[in-house]
């Protein structure tokens, strides 16, 4: 029974034996690579007095490995800090939380921004690093749009490539059925349609050619859209048809000089110009 006892009571006593001879290692292995606990060493700012140095300075002409290490706050910047500074000078790097899911597309249509953030758990104290950036934006494209939007937001950013009217087929009116109005160009069908513009902004070269003179500013001008310049992509219509009371561009195919911008004023069966298709797309 006494020698049970002696067991059992000798168990704590070999723990802490274990757990000194641990604690001993560890601080021999901080002081191989110089300790500011075991210097008692934590100073503010630069200070040059606060370096652990382990050996002789001039041991370290004969080991270069072998460099002192500080204690002082200006550390952090030079980065030769002692590899316990932080945790005994309390120096805390601020901590952020994971980033969150991407938000939603703050539009429904078109180009749009998505924005993700995180979290500071933890501020930064004592000379730590700072938080890095909390929050990220990236575009992103909606695709909730109707038909008739996508078509205009096109429209607005295409040009129109031009031939002069004197290459425009002729309809044969007495086989054609005009209507008074036309309100889709989606249910023509194929058939030729007329773009009625006034003219915004031309270069010099439009005016020195016969064939593109009527491009002058505040002039109206027609272009006819025939079957065969129509896109099916586009939804039956013409490239650089334009939008309705929307400035948009125009570039002559023969002359490339001559280019400019326009409004799109009406949408017409038939050409209403007095020459009838002053242009045509192409």
């Amino acid at each position: 029974m006494k020698l049970l006892s002696s067991s059992s009571s000798s168990l704590p006593l070999l723990s802490k034996l274990t757990l000194l001879v641990v604690l001993v290692c560890l601080d021999l292995a901080a002081a191989a690579k110089g300790s500011c606990r075991l210097a008692r060493k934590c100073c503010d700012g630069k200070d040059a007095d606060c370096v652990v140095q382990k050996t002789p300075i001039n041991a370290i002409i004969e080991d270069p490995s072998d460099e002192p290490c500080y204690c002082d706050h200006g550390c952090l910047d030079v980065g030769d800090c002692c590899p316990d500074f932080k945790d005994y000078c309390g120096v805390i790097d601020c901590q952020v939380s994971d980033w969150s899911d991407w938000s939603k597309c703050d539009v429904s249509c078109g180009t749009g921004t998505t924005v993700r953030t995180r979290e500071v758990l933890r501020p930064e104290s004592n000379g730590g690093n700072q938080c890095p950036i909390l929050e990220e934006k990236q575009t992103c494209q909606a695709s909730k749009c109707s038909k008739r939007h996508l078509d205009k937001v096109s429209a607005l950013r295409e040009t129109a490539m031009l031939l002069p009217g004197k290459f425009a087929p002729k309809r044969d009116n007495s086989k054609y059925d005009v209507r008074s109005n036309l309100k889709s160009y989606r249910e023509r069908e194929g058939q030729q349609y007329c773009v009625v513009f006034e003219v915004d902004k031309a270069m010099k070269s439009c005016i020195n050619d016969k064939d593109t003179d009527d491009l002058t500013r505040s002039n109206t001008v027609c272009v006819l859209c025939d079957s065969k310049a129509q896109r099916n992509h586009l939804n039956g219509r013409c490239t650089g048809h334009g939008a309705e009371g929307k400035r948009t561009r125009f570039k002559n195919v023969l002359s490339p000089k001559c280019h400019g911008k326009w409004t799109r004023i009406d949408l017409t069966d038939e050409c209403p110009c007095k020459n009838g298709a002053d242009f045509m797309f192409v």
